[in-house]
């Protein structure tokens, strides 16, 4: 297994025993448009794959991580940790910056910010406060592991359908989009405008029109009962699982969240529902 070096709010590293069981016995091509922190994908033996993201900034990241895994590193490990450093080079504007140094810009602030989250403002600006703890950059080999992990993988900067349209036969799909915000609701997680209301009729038709042509999918998200009767009605497969949430801001709104995971194709599952949530 090689470990994420990205931290990323509603990862699903603490799920990651289930959704491996939930896995297809086989597939050609692994292919997840929501990558993030791309957890699922790293777990498993290195294979082809298509890993999309809305977030430009995360796949020009791992672009160069790909590429020159020891220069990012040496880079991003060579900051000072201090506070003040954080909000200096959270201030700088990326698109003035090589492409290895963003990617070192990119990956400071990930491993620096509160809580792994990722959140711009309407201008596209990163504006996430630095958090507390331990925090600290993973090692050379870490970050050497996931670059040569990805060697593997092409990395697509798009939208959800865009990567979905290539799904078909001999696939598996894995999907664990953001929870859709309505109007003022959105607060930029994960990118001002990545995943609202009104693309959850687009993803279900994408989704659908995926699993016509044989892709293999699996899907974790917010526990919807309009997404459950639509895809029961088809004759998927919906489980409730439990997760655990830890983005709040206050340690007492933090703890387990009902999600379900729906997929195309049957499997043993194992009780995975909240007790005491």
């Amino acid at each position: 297994m090689t470990k994420p070096i990205l931290r990323w709010a509603g990862s699903k590293r603490p799920i990651l025993p289930l959704l491996q069981a939930a896995m297809p016995n086989r597939f050609e091509r692994y292919i997840e448009p929501f990558a993030g922190s791309a957890a699922l994908y790293l777990s498993l033996p290195p294979a082809p794959a298509i890993l999309g993201d809305l977030n430009k900034s995360l796949v020009d990241a791992y672009v160069s991580l790909r590429a020159f895994p020891r220069a990012v590193w040496r880079e991003v490990s060579a900051m000072p940790t201090d506070l003040d450093f954080y909000y200096e080079l959270r201030a700088v504007n990326e698109r003035a910056l090589t492409k290895r140094s963003r990617a070192a810009r990119f990956f400071y602030l990930n491993r620096f910010c509160f809580n792994g989250v990722y959140r711009t403002n309407r201008s596209g600006n990163f504006n996430v406060p630095r958090g507390s703890g331990r925090l600290h950059i993973p090692s050379e080999e870490d970050f050497y592991a996931v670059a040569s992990h990805l060697r593997h993988a092409d990395l697509v900067h798009a939208d959800f359908e865009t990567v979905l349209m290539r799904a078909g036969r001999g696939d598996f799909v894995y999907m664990d989009p953001p929870y859709s915000v309505t109007g003022k609701r959105d607060r930029g997680e994960y990118g001002c405008e990545s995943f609202r209301d009104h693309d959850i009729d687009r993803f279900i038709a994408a989704t659908l029109a995926a699993s016509r042509r044989g892709a293999k999918i699996l899907i974790s998200y917010s526990r919807s009962a309009a997404l459950q009767e639509i895809l029961s009605s088809r004759g998927w497969f919906v489980h409730d699982i439990c997760v655990h949430r830890n983005v709040a801001g206050f340690s007492g709104l933090r703890g387990k969240a009902e999600e379900l995971l729906a997929s195309n194709y049957d499997w043993e599952a194992r009780s995975a529902g909240c007790k005491n949530a």
